[in-house]
């Protein structure tokens, strides 16, 4: 997108925070919580903090990366109140992700696109 960019983070627009973003259907858990448990470390190990996991490698790159744009879609689905903001964004970016890894902006970027796209076909 083009600046002024809604900032998805901590420090800018915390409902856009995967530390902040809770889904109600997956026991109020945010989707940080919920992405970093989801992964699968070399030694087996799943289901850990993410605090344990942040920024490491698993095994399971490609469900993962699917399985963070899911919870954000949930996330929206269960906020409809945040997709006209998001709409009406003209960028998006997180000051804390790195070229390579999951990045809510990149999701909610690709979602924003998604909505965009739904309208012009109805």
């Amino acid at each position: 997108g083009i600046p002024p960019y809604l900032e998805c983070s901590s420090k800018g627009d915390y409902r856009f925070s995967a530390f902040f973003a809770r889904i109600k259907a997956r026991g109020n858990k945010s989707i940080e919580v919920l992405y970093q448990a989801a992964k699968i470390m070399p030694d087996g190990r799943t289901g850990l903090t993410w605090k344990e996991v942040k920024g490491k490698w698993c095994t399971n790159p490609e469900f993962c990366k699917k399985f963070y744009h899911q919870l954000w879609e949930e996330y929206l689905k269960e906020n409809p109140d945040l997709v006209p903001i998001l709409l009406n964004a003209t960028g998006v970016s997180d000051m804390f992700g790195k070229k390579g890894s999951n990045c809510q902006a990149t999701s909610l970027w690709k979602i924003r696109q998604d909505y965009l796209d739904k309208q012009k076909v109805f």
